[in-house]
Order: structure tokens, then C-alpha cells, then sequence
């Protein structure tokens, strides 16, 4: 199911030399008899299983086997045997050239055994078929030749070996260096030191590796099926693709022994299509469907052919629209508008609806978009290919960058604009970072609400402390009456019995509480039923169950003992209580206390009661006052928590400084065309907006207290003077912030104020205001500077460059980072061929390997000699865009439209090939 067979080039296993039982030397050993009567069908399952891609099949002057061996190929594919793959044959034939030099002839994959016979014949080889030793009658040049003109490919065989090219000396040497038909040589010891006429010649012939295998098994470091193969990279395999990629050399071509992975690895997410349905122009009346290439794809065509119409539904798919700076949100609304009539510029449909499969962490994702709303927005497929419909947020789940010309214009312009795309990477991670912030936020604001909760309820205090003091003076009144040991011994006497009977209660009926716990510890009978007695590790499991249950029984046992103590200990202290010298005391003071209340009421002194009221009200209030000390503790612990908070608040803003730093450090560090620095808190273009919105006057006004930045007078004026640090900012800030929560608390004589009412103005906000004032840092800035010398020197401001400048600047950054899919649309505008090759190019080639790009362009340079794996020519027909024709660079048809639609096509393919003209000998 997730096998992506995508279209464009991949890299395929290729054995360029391989000999059959056709050749006489073939499984030579104690077993060559048997090894002999391998079948073709055999044959062929020793490459499918060591996974080889592509065969030459290159028998000792014969090509017997080829017409076999294709039909063994289909009988095997009919049959759908269990270790069936498929296989490129390419019918070939190792020569022996006069001279005693082998010449591998690898041809395409159409030719049969006649062809190999024909081109033997051509040659001059009249000796016996499969052996090695007989020898053509023509020269090593001429069999070069001859085989050029049979359409193939020559190749010297195992040159640094016996009958290899590079055993030969003087002119044979030298005539071969010379040949223009030889442009690849297999070279099996890549460490060998090539002979000197080599080096000086310099004729840079792309080294291959095939197994020369003559057995179909042996052990490592001999010659079998999988031991020694070439990396090829080409669309489907043919004659034209090899002869391609073994012209491109390094580019194309990868020896066995040099990389240890599969190089069809690629980025862990890419895209795998594009369809569009029922758009103005594009997708009708049939669907219009873009299969896509893990590395690089490029979108080509004339002017007005659709190009930029899909890169943009492809945003509208990505819900990225809004990544769209604000002064080219109008260049593009017609992208995601529905025209109504045909002289409106609408490019969409009611009908229209687009799909995007997305290929992530080993699964497939369909994500849909609809004029209608009536398409899930994200589906995954399930192991019987159906797709179920799955939550989450697109941009989060599907990275993609995607950018235009002008977007990237519009970015060098705005460095805060770039500043957003330097927090989405995943080493600055904005989003968690703000996760982090947002969380500290809320703590920071709750403990300050929680603070001034607890400040207003301490407003009473003053006046609580005021009602003690009378009430103390009363007291003091009553008890200088004469009768003050009386009532003082009474209160006294009521507290402490008050205090015995909670002390009492507080432990009374534990011995019912403890009977409770023995019952509950006694586990339910285990059931004897589900253990055999006769089984004497059961009976052994059953005993210790028993002693088990014994000693839990023991513990009830004690428990109940210990409640049975405990209720004498209750009864005896019940007794002790009623019969203990205190409890005298107690009936004492209660007995004076009525005798008193008798005798004031004989001499109508008064209510005794009126002192015992006094004494709650004093008790009260203590009780009052003692709580409100308590709370003064709270308080300061709460504005303690809340300064800590605040502090780590500022250490996660500078963090979010650091990470950037950190990130452009890491990701320009070798980039010799643009240099990024991050300028910590230094948008004050943001800095008098984002002052007003927090205070509250987004509106204006009060110009002369509130200032301007860098004008040197109000509040702000002075926030970016001199050269300072960040530190030395930062101190900046909070003297701000103090002399806005003095003025406001009505300090203005610590701070000068030109007109009141921005006192008044202050004074009226609510007290968050000033919270969220503590929290307030300006944004980070960037200073982008760009060189275009490509060496590292020469650097100037990017606000001093020119339109291609600065968009080649941001360039070099854009393609510096990042895993996920990067999307292009002609970023070449505006650029000069030096810039395109040296930054672009270059660029393109080493991201791809790490992540898919789709680039849209006019230029063939980008194409060609960024080397895209996948080209895509657009077309209109009846006024809907058409694929004109897509495929690898090797295939034909792609170069020569690229040719016919691309100014310098040609002289693109002659710079990547090195060869005269498109369709010359070689190309």
C-alpha cells in the first residue's frame, strides 16, 4: 500500500557485467558441470533475489542467452513467482578486442541476440562463441566505434585487471584515451592509481562496477549476483537514460562500495500528487492530476500556461493563504476567488475542489479543500486502501513552504515578516516556545489577581484595630468594679472547658472506629473447590493460605483487645475528669459566678453578662486581627511567587532571543551570500503600537507624555538610545514601566507629566493594565545583510540591494534549512545568470537529498543543471491546462521540450553534459 512508485528518476541497482552459462568459463570449478545446466529462470532469480534492478548482460564474445533470457523473464512474471521482481534486461556481449583488451558492449533493452551476433560480425570476431581468448580482428577504436553506431554503449571492462585497458601501454593506450566514443570505464579496485597518460589527458571517464559474476552464490569479496553493482540514477531504464546518466558522472552514478544505504531514501515528508477538479481553467472536464518525485520536480511551460495557478491552489489545499504578505493579499485573490461572470478574474469554481496526497512518517494523507466545504479536510489510508477521516490542524500536520517571487521580495523587505519564518523552525519552535509563555503568563496574572483579592480584604484591619481598643477600655472599666477575679476566673474557667470537651471529642469512639478496621481486614474465604488436594504443591499452597488467614485472624484478635483498652482508658479518664481538682475548680468559678449575678441583680448593679460579651468581642477581634497577620504572611509569600514568576518570564523571552541566534548561527554559518543578525528587542517600529494597546489609547493622543522612539522625549524616547545591550535595554524597560505605575498611583512629582489628563487617563485602568504591562518585551529585529561576491566578503545592508539582490539573499537563506517540502514559484526573476547558477543551483542539488522541492520556472539552467528528477511541461488546450510532458531529464521527449520552452535550454544541456550539441554523438 505504501510503496510509492513516483514518477520522474530514481536510482537503480545495475550489474554492468555479468556472463550466463554462455560463457565457456562460466561456474568454473568442481562444479561446473551442474552449474552449466543453470536454466535461464534461474539464472534470473539469483539477480531478483540479490534485488539488482538493471542486468548487461555480457557473455564472453556471445549473446546466446539474451533471447532466453527474455523469454525466462515473461514465463517468470506470468507464473508470479514467489521471488519475482521486476529486471531491466540490456542484451551485451564482453569483447575480446584485438590486443587482448575486453570491451563491454551494453546495448538497449529492445535488442535480441541477432543484434549482439550482427555487431560480433561488424567487429571481425570469427572464433568461438563464449570463450575469451579469440580475439576481433578490428582495433580497440574501431570495435568503439562499431558499437557507437549500433546505438550502444562502450565500456572497458575491469581496466585495472588482467586483459584490462589500463594493462596496455604506448600508443594502444594512448588511441584508447583519444577515442570520443568512450565515456565510462569499469573500474573495479576504485584505490587503484590510474597510469599517468590517464591523469594527463584528464578524460574523467565515470567509473561503474559490475559483478563479472561467474557463479550464482560465493562467499564475500568473490565474484556472484549482488556482490559488486553501480547506482544509476535515470527514469525507466534504457539505453538513452544510462548513456545520460553515465555522461553526468557523479551526479548520476553511485559505486556499490562507496555508499552503504538504498539512495532512494528520501525525506521523511513529501508530497505525492496534486489533483484539480472544476477550477476555471484547470480541471475540466477531467480531473487535472500532477504526480510529484521525492527530490527535486520542476513545473515548466510557456507564459499563461497554469504554472503559478497550481502552486497557489496548492496553498489554498495547505490552508497557507494567509502566509501571504498583506500587500500581495490583492496580486493573488484571484487565486481563491469564484468569478461570476468572464470579465472577473476568478480562477475558482462553486464546483471546485482539489486533493493533495502527503506522505508522512510511513503513511499516506489526503488532504482536501472545496469551494463547498463538503470534503474532509484530512483523511489517512487504512490497510484496505479506503481512507478515514482523521482531526487535526492542516499547517500544523502538513509542513510545506511555500513561496513566490514577489513573497520573497516582500520578506526582504520586511524582516519581521522573515522573522515569523525563522521562528517556525523546529529549532526555535515558536509554538512550543509560546506554549511555555503562555503557561508562566497565566501563573504570573492569577498570582497577581490573587494578591490584590487578599490586599483589598486587609482594608479592615485599621478599623478592626480601632473597635479592639475600645472594647480593651471597656473591659478594663468593668473589671476595676470589684468583681473582676470573679468574672475573669469564669471566663477563664468556660475556655478551658470548652477546649477539654473538643480535646475529649476528638478521640472519642476510636475503640468502635478500631472494632470497624478488625472486621474490615479479615480477607473472604479463598474457595478450596479450584485447588487438588492431591497435588502436593497445592496442598503446600493451601496450608500456607491457611497460616496466612491464621495471623490476619491474630491481628483482629489484637485490634479487638486494643479497642476494649481503649474504651476502659475513656471510662477511666470520664471518671478521672469528674473526680480531678479542676473539675472543682470549674464548678467553683460557675458557683461564684451565679452568686455574683444574684447579688448584682439584688443591688441592680447590672448583668454580669455584659463583661462576658466584652470578653468575645475582644476574642473575636484578636482572633480577627491575628488572621489578618496571617494573611500579610500569605500575601508577601504570593508577591514573592508572583517577582519569581516575572523573572522567569524574562529568562523565557531571552530564550526565545537565544534560539534564534542560535538558529540563523548554525544555519548561515557557511553561507557565503547572506548573513543574518538578530538585534534583541529591536522592532521599534512595534514598539509605540504595541505601548498604546496596552495602556489603552490604540487611538492616540497624549504625543508629548507618550513620545516617540528615538526622538529622545516622552516615556518611549529614550528606549533606543545609544548603543546599548540587551541587559542595558532591559533596565530601560522596567524604569519605563515604573514611571507608568508612578504616574498612574499619582506620584507626579517623581515623574513629570505634561498634561493631566494622561494622569487622569491612568489612574482610571484597571490595575491588569499594569500587569500586563510587566509583561510587555518588544519584538526582535533582524539585520539582513547580502553579498553578491559569493565569497564571503562584501557584505551591505539588503535595503540597499536591488530587486534580484535582495531576492537572492532571502534565497540563500529559505534553501539554507529545514526538512519539510519547499515550494518555488520562478524564483529567478529578477536574478542575473551568475546568481541563478551560483545560488540557486547549487543550492537546489544539495537540499533535495534532504527535502522535496517543486520549483516553477522559466529558466533552464535551474532545471537542467540543478539536475530535477522529475520535469513537468504545461500546456493549454481549449483554453484548460494540459500536461504537455513529464518525465526524467534522460527521456527525450523532456529534453527537447525543455528546448523548445525555455530561452538557453540547449546551451543548459551542454554545460551539464559536457558535449558539443543536444542530439550529438553522445546525447
Amino acid at each position: 500500500m505504501n510503496e510509492w512508485k513516483w514518477n520522474g528518476s530514481r536510482w537503480w541497482k545495475f550489474d554492468f557485467h555479468t556472463h550466463t552459462p554462455a560463457s565457456e568459463d562460466y561456474g568454473k570449478g568442481p562444479n561446473q558441470r551442474d552449474l552449466k545446466n543453470r536454466t535461464p529462470k534461474e539464472w534470473l532469480l539469483d539477480y531478483m533475489r540479490a534485488r539488482i534492478d538493471c542486468v548487461a548482460v555480457t557473455d564472453h564474445n556471445s549473446g546466446a542467452w539474451i533471447d532466453r533470457l527474455k523469454g525466462a523473464l515473461s514465463e517468470l512474471e506470468n507464473e508470479s513467482h514467489a521471488d519475482f521482481r521486476p529486471i531491466h534486461l540490456f542484451p551485451g556481449v564482453e569483447i575480446s578486442v584485438n590486443g587482448g583488451i575486453h570491451l563491454l558492449a551494453v546495448l538497449g533493452c529492445e535488442k535480441a541476440t541477432s543484434d549482439i551476433d550482427s555487431l560480433l560480425g561488424t567487429v571481425g570476431f570469427t572464433g568461438t562463441k563464449g570463450s575469451s581468448d579469440d580475439v576481433t580482428t578490428r582495433s580497440f577504436v574501431e570495435v568503439v566505434n562499431a558499437i557507437v553506431s549500433a546505438g550502444g554503449i562502450a565500456i572497458p571492462a575491469h581496466v585495472d585487471e588482467k586483459n584490462g585497458l589500463f594493462k596496455q601501454t604506448g600508443t594502444t593506450l594512448q588511441q584508447a584515451l583519444d577515442c570520443d566514443g568512450v565515456f565510462a570505464m569499469e573500474l573495479v579496485d576504485g584505490s587503484f592509481q590510474k597510469p599517468q597518460l590517464y591523469i594527463d589527458k584528464k578524460p574523467s571517464w565515470t567509473e561503474v562496477l559490475g559483478s563479472d559474476a561467474h557463479h550464482p552464490s560465493g562467499n564475500p569479496g568473490q565474484k556472484f549476483p549482488g556482490s559488486r553493482f553501480t547506482w544509476i540514477k535515470m527514469g525507466t531504464p534504457c539505453i538513452e537514460g544510462l548513456r545520460l546518466a553515465l555522461l553526468d558522472g557523479p551526479l548520476s552514478v553511485i559505486r556499490s562500495e562507496a555508499i552503504t544505504q538504498d539512495p532512494n531514501q528520501h525525506a521523511d515528508m513529501a508530497m505525492e500528487y496534486v489533483e484539480v477538479n472544476k477550477a476555471r481553467y484547470i480541471g475540466q472536464p477531467d480531473s487535472f492530476k500532477v504526480d510529484l518525485n521525492p527530490w527535486m520536480n520542476a513545473v515548466i511551460g510557456g507564459r499563461g500556461t497554469g504554472k503559478s495557478t497550481i502552486i497557489e491552489f496548492l496553498r489554498l489545499i495547505l490552508r497557507r493563504e494567509k502566509e501571504l504578505p498583506e500587500s500581495l493579499q490583492k496580486d493573488f485573490a484571484k487565486y481563491f476567488e469564484v468569478y461570476a461572470s468572464r470579465d472577473e478574474d476568478g480562477l475558482l469554481t462553486e464546483d471546485s475542489h482539489f486533493a493533495l496526497v502527503y506522505r508522512k512518517n510511513g503513511a499516506r494523507y489526503r488532504v482536501q479543500w472545496s469551494q463547498r466545504g463538503d470534503v474532509e479536510p484530512i483523511e489517512t489510508e487504512q490497510s484496505d486502501e479506503s481512507w478515514r477521516s482523521e482531526p487535526g490542524e492542516i499547517t500544523q500536520r502538513f509542513p510545506v513552504r511555500i513561496y513566490s517571487q514577489k513573497q520573497i521580495y516582500e520578506l526582504a523587505k520586511a524582516p519581521l515578516a522573515l522573522l515569523k519564518i525563522v521562528d517556525e523552525s523546529p529549532e526555535v519552535d515558536r509554538r512550543s516556545w509560546e506554549n511555555e509563555w503562555k503557561a508562566e503568563e497565566s501563573r504570573f496574572l492569577s498570582l497577581r489577581a490573587k494578591a490584590r483579592e487578599i490586599e483589598a480584604g486587609l482594608s479592615d484591619e485599621p478599623g478592626l484595630q480601632g473597635e479592639l481598643k475600645d472594647v480593651q477600655h471597656k473591659l478594663a472599666v468593668f473589671e476595676q468594679a470589684g468583681h473582676a477575679d470573679i468574672l475573669k476566673e469564669y471566663q477563664t474557667r468556660l475556655r478551658q472547658q470548652r477546649a477539654v470537651e473538643e480535646w475529649k471529642q476528638s478521640w472519642a469512639g476510636a475503640g468502635e472506629r478500631i472494632r470497624g478496621i478488625a472486621q474490615e481486614i479479615i480477607p473472604e474465604t479463598l474457595d478450596p473447590a479450584s485447588f487438588d488436594q492431591d497435588k502436593p504443591e497445592e496442598k503446600d499452597f493451601l496450608e500456607k493460605v491457611s497460616s496466612t488467614l491464621r495471623e490476619i485472624q491474630q491481628v483482629r484478635d489484637d485490634l479487638e483487645k486494643s479497642a476494649s483498652k481503649l474504651d476502659a482508658i475513656l471510662s477511666k479518664w470520664s471518671a478521672e475528669q469528674e473526680t480531678s481538682l479542676w473539675a472543682r475548680a470549674v464548678e467553683k468559678a460557675i458557683e461564684e459566678y451565679g452568686q455574683l449575678r444574684t447579688k448584682l441583680a439584688k443591688e441592680a448593679a447590672g448583668d454580669p453578662s455584659a463583661y462576658g460579651e466584652l470578653v468575645q468581642r475582644r476574642q473575636m477581634l484578636e482572633a480577627r486581627l491575628k488572621e489578618f497577620e496571617s494573611r500579610k504572611k500569605q500575601l508577601g509569600s504570593i508577591q514573592k511567587e508572583a517577582q519569581q514568576s516575572l523573572t522567569r518570564l524574562v529568562e523565557v523571552r531571552r530564550r526565545l532571543t537565544s534560539r534564534r541566534k542560535e538558529f540563523l548561527k548554525n544555519v548561515l554559518e557557511r553561507n557565503s551570500y547572506v548573513r543574518i543578525e538578530v538585534i534583541s528587542y529591536g522592532a521599534r517600529e512595534t514598539v509605540e503600537e504595541a505601548f498604546r494597546r496596552i495602556i489603552q489609547r490604540d487611538s492616540g493622543g497624549f504625543e508629548k507624555d507618550i513620545g516617540k522612539v528615538d526622538n529622545g522625549e516622552g516615556l518611549l524616547g529614550c528606549l533606543y538610545s545609544g548603543n546599548q545591550s540587551a541587559d542595558d535595554f532591559e533596565t530601560k524597560l522596567e524604569e519605563l514601566k515604573q514611571k507608568v505605575k508612578a504616574i498612574a498611583a499619582g506620584k507626579t512629582t517623581l515623574v513629570s507629566v505634561r498634561d493631566q489628563r494622561f494622569t487622569s487617563h491612568l489612574e482610571r485602568l484597571p490595575p491588569e493594565t499594569f500587569d500586563r504591562l510587566d509583561l510587555w518585551f518588544p519584538e526582535d529585529s533582524l539585520r539582513v545583510e547580502y553579498s553578491t561576491l559569493g565569497d564571503g566578503s562584501g557584505f551591505r545592508s539588503i535595503q540597499e540591494g536591488s530587486p534580484g539582490q535582495k531576492t537572492a539573499a532571502l534565497l540563500a537563506f529559505l534553501l539554507s534549512y529545514g526538512k519539510e517540502p519547499i515550494v518555488l514559484d520562478q524564483p529567478e526573476d529578477d536574478l542575473d545568470n551568475h546568481l541563478i547558477y551560483d545560488l540557486i543551483v547549487t543550492q537546489l542539488r544539495n537540499i533535495k537529498q534532504k527535502r522535496q522541492v517543486i520549483v516553477v520556472t522559466h529558466n533552464a539552467n535551474i532545471v537542467v543543471n540543478g539536475d530535477a528528477e522529475l520535469v513537468v511541461a504545461l500546456a493549454v488546450r481549449n483554453g484548460q491546462t494540459q500536461i504537455e510532458t513529464g518525465g526524467s531529464l534522460q527521456e527525450k521527449r523532456v529534453r527537447e521540450t525543455i528546448c523548445e520552452v525555455m530561452e538557453g535550454g540547449e546551451e543548459a544541456f551542454k554545460q551539464r553534459y559536457r558535449r558539443i550539441a543536444l542530439e550529438g554523438r553522445h546525447v
